[in-house]
């Protein structure tokens, strides 16, 4: 007999309050080509290329435990998911880390947007621009969904070091990561930047 569980304590995207309570289920579904865009996977190949235990992705596809929020994030990845398919509409309550409401914090939200818009205008996952940038995939994700705190990856727009710090621009400091973001991205399908 399957108890009742609470909603997963983790931090979604604005716009999402809570995530599905079939996750599990609709895991699974994605994972043997029941439904979505790629094909049939294992169990072991899957847990595998997510870095966790087939038990443990056995366990989540039976809803016995939701995935830490990293492990989601590199499931939907691999089953190539967006949040729509996974999470519930709504308010939340809980604002996203980098949208504080604050000047920097809405420039840092669409910052993000913008990354991801043009990454996937490229035709690109975040595996294929973790390759090029040398930024990890999940902390990619966590960037694109406006989540990646006040990572390494910002950094002050050079013209603006003058700049009272509240009023100052937030940019990538990784090239491949700014060049993107700004729409400006060259690189041949072929050519490592």
């Amino acid at each position: 007999m399957k108890t009742e569980r609470p909603p997963a304590r983790m931090r979604l995207p604005e716009g999402f309050s809570h995530l599905r309570a079939d996750l599990g289920q609709i895991l699974k579904d994605h994972r043997m080509g029941v439904k979505g865009v790629v094909g049939p996977i294992s169990q072991d190949a899957l847990a595998l290329s997510v870095g966790i235990t087939r038990v443990a992705l056995s366990r989540i596809e039976n809803g016995h435990t939701w995935p830490q929020g990293s492990t989601l994030d590199r499931i939907m990845e691999q089953l190539e998911l967006d949040w729509p398919q996974v999470a519930i509409a709504g308010d939340s309550g809980r604002p996203a880390l980098l949208f504080d409401g604050s000047l920097q914090g809405t420039r840092m939200y669409q910052l993000c947007q913008r990354l991801r818009v043009e990454r996937k205008s490229l035709g690109w996952s975040l595996a294929e621009l973790s390759r090029r940038s040398g930024v990890s995939a999940s902390q990619l994700s966590r960037i694109e969904r406006a989540q990646g705190g006040r990572s390494g990856v910002f950094t002050w727009h050079p013209g603006d070091l003058n700049v009272r710090p509240g009023h100052r621009r937030v940019v990538f400091g990784n090239p491949v990561l700014a060049d993107l973001a700004a729409g400006r991205f060259d690189y041949g399908p072929d050519r490592e930047s």
